[in-house]
């Protein structure tokens, strides 16, 4: 629904090229998304963004990228604690900064108190230099700052050439034409699969009710089968055949991507109807003498019904509609 390469961000490097996409803000993606299908002419911006990371991230347009910074907060005249550090530094290539900090008399000691989840360093130094450092750029002084460059934001392009992005938002842009068109083709899936569903629940249910009034004399067996088939031609139930037709008719099966598989839940109880050795017509005749009642007749109709409502609904539904519907679906879980 949403470009996850924006969202999981990206790190690596191959013959002759490299990439580095950070992760960005869910919702910052989904709100761009859903804007571009609104037509809204101002676009909202996507920003990095790392689950649970409690530092800050700012951008820095001199030079086309973002800083992270870790936490640092002075815990007495001579001590700091800092409990979160910048994005891509990892816990033990910090201690390793602040080992060396202690070999140049920066602090005096350190201690760690980590949890599985939480960064905790508890620094000890001298008074006069919390000061100075205070005063001056704590940040830096203890290297809790670190770039998310923009400048190397290299994907795939669906024709497997690789491209640069600028942007985020420009990732975004080459997504959205080919996810809308996969919207297309799943309309006219649902469209198709919706209409099978109902016309095969609406012939099983009349079938039914015409072997219970003896319209059609099935029980009795004083009738060959040729002669059933030629009378169900002649009350114009629909063949198997042009009912696998409508089924079948959609050009994009393969590449539809639908989300809610209960949206192509197709109703056909005899599964060997469709084998293409069988009758057009033993989707009817192969029903058991257990489905001959008026409660089954009942459920076919009341199945049909809602399937021919959740047909109009999709024929009434443009492809931005399916898609704005997915979003909002989505958007309660992040």
């Amino acid at each position: 629904m949403i470009p996850l390469l924006l969202i999981n961000g990206c790190q690596g490097i191959g013959t002759g090229w490299s990439t580095f996409i950070p992760q960005h803000s869910p919702r910052d993606v989904l709100n761009y998304i859903r804007a571009k299908l609104n037509g809204e002419i101002k676009l909202p911006l996507i920003r990095p963004w790392v689950r649970d990371f409690e530092g800050g991230i700012t951008a820095d347009t001199e030079h086309n990228s973002y800083i992270t910074e870790g936490k640092i907060t002075p815990t007495s005249n001579s001590s700091v604690s800092i409990t979160e550090l910048p994005v891509g530094v990892w816990t033990n290539d910090y201690r390793n900064s602040l080992v060396n900090m202690m070999t140049k008399a920066e602090i005096l000691s350190f201690s760690e108190n980590h949890t599985t989840t939480k960064v905790s360093f508890d620094v000890k130094m001298n008074l006069s230099k919390l000061q100075k450092y205070l005063h001056g750029d704590i940040y830096n002084k203890f290297k809790l700052r670190n770039a998310l460059s923009t400048r190397n934001m290299h994907a795939f392009t669906t024709d497997m050439k690789i491209a640069r992005y600028t942007s985020p938002e420009e990732i975004a842009d080459a997504f959205f034409p080919i996810r809308l068109n996969l919207y297309d083709d799943r309309k006219f899936l649902l469209e198709c699969n919706m209409e099978y569903s109902a016309r095969m629940m609406r012939n099983k249910a009349r079938f039914i009710e015409a072997v219970s009034t003896d319209e059609i004399n099935l029980l009795r067996g004083r009738k060959s089968k040729d002669a059933t088939i030629a009378q169900l031609v002649q009350m114009e139930f629909a063949k198997h055949s042009e009912l696998n037709a409508i089924k079948t008719k959609h050009k994009a099966a393969t590449v539809a991507n639908v989300s809610d598989s209960n949206e192509l839940t197709i109703v056909d109880e005899d599964s060997s109807s469709n084998d293409e050795s069988t009758t057009d017509f033993d989707y009817l005749l192969n029903m058991p003498l257990s489905s001959l009642t008026m409660e089954k007749i009942d459920t076919l109709n009341e199945e049909a019904q809602k399937a021919e409502a959740k047909l109009s609904e999709i024929k009434n539904s443009s492809k931005e509609d399916l898609w704005n519907s997915d979003l909002d679906k989505l958007e309660p879980h992040f």
